[in-house]
């Protein structure tokens, strides 16, 4: 396999890069545990890799498609997080009630990353998919604090302000430098876009591999019923996501493929922020529920493309 395949196709094992991490931080803690000060930083510059593949124009469709934006943002910030307080209540809150915050952390957070990749692979609408995602990381921090804060306020202390604080830094700046950085230096950016989907997973993996190393003493202590709830529930929280995100399109009246990309845009969490935002406001522990979401979102996502490419070919 040449070099530019293996780059191509390294960000769709992300879900084997994570579940590495996670072994590699519990077996050797001491190795990672020293990157606590960069953990912010790196995940700040996985959002600026984001931003980097953006640009001004893809604000365009909520002034010419306003209805499909609202819809999406209607969708992903409705579905994803009360559906993460209600499975985390109903199956996490009997082992730890951090998770029960985490999950819901998990579901507030915006989309992620790999969203338009999954949008393209479904035969969904790219443009609108790239505009949900710019857009969902630009409002996050107004909206992520105040929805973490009313479902899992009663389960862990949420400090609305710092979490604000700590998402403008990690996202919002950084989205808005590499939207700039991207204008007024395209050419450079273009050289180096094709490896930016390759240093996210590798930024991610190794954020994932500090918060095992961080919580590895209480970690390893879980039972296989503890795992299995984590699993659980992510999956429960996944297909939620796609189902009502889907439903909720269609009962707006939008056709299949913008359908598609809102179903697509509401499941895919950026689990990496939630998982520093747990780490840094609560514990290692509570990030636990939005690791797990990446690993079961990436190993189910393709089953799901899949599904709904022959979806819209039928349709056509």
């Amino acid at each position: 396999m040449s070099i530019k395949k293996i780059i191509e196709k390294f960000p769709d094992f992300l879900w084997l890069w994570t579940i590495l991490a996670t072994i590699a931080g519990l077996l050797s803690p001491a190795t990672f545990l020293s990157l606590k000060p960069a953990i912010k930083p790196l995940l700040g510059s996985v959002i600026l890799a984001m931003g980097l593949t953006l640009k001004g124009s893809d604000f365009v469709p909520i002034f010419k498609q306003p209805k499909k934006v609202f819809v999406g943002w209607l969708s992903q910030y409705t579905v994803m997080p009360f559906t993460g307080f209600l499975v985390g209540y109903l199956l996490l809150l009997h082992f730890n009630k951090e998770w029960v915050a985490g999950q819901v952390l998990t579901g507030a957070c915006p989309t992620g990353v790999v969203s338009n990749v999954y949008t393209y692979l479904s035969m969904g609408n790219v443009a609108l998919s790239i505009t949900l995602s710019a857009t969902n990381t630009v409002i996050a921090p107004v909206i992520t604090p105040i929805l973490t804060k009313v479902l899992a306020g009663r389960y862990v202390p949420v400090n609305m302000w710092k979490l604000f604080l700590d998402m403008v830094q990690v996202t919002l700046i950084p989205v808005l430098l590499g939207i700039t950085i991207n204008t007024v230096a395209k050419k450079y950016v273009d050289k180096i876009r094709p490896i930016l989907p390759v240093y996210a997973s590798l930024a991610v993996a190794t954020i994932v591999a500090y918060v095992a190393a961080a919580g590895h003493a209480k970690i390893l202590t879980l039972s296989i019923f503890a795992i299995l709830a984590l699993i659980i529930a992510s999956i429960i929280h996944l297909f939620i996501g796609y189902g009502l995100g889907y439903l909720i399109a269609n009962v707006s009246g939008l056709e299949i493929r913008d359908r598609v990309t809102i179903s697509v845009e509401t499941a895919m969490q950026n689990s990496g922020l939630a998982t520093v935002l747990a780490v840094t406001h609560w514990s290692p522990m509570a990030a636990l529920p939005a690791i797990t979401y990446s690993v079961i979102q990436n190993i189910l996502g393709p089953f799901v493309c899949t599904f709904y490419r022959k979806l819209v070919r039928q349709k056509k």
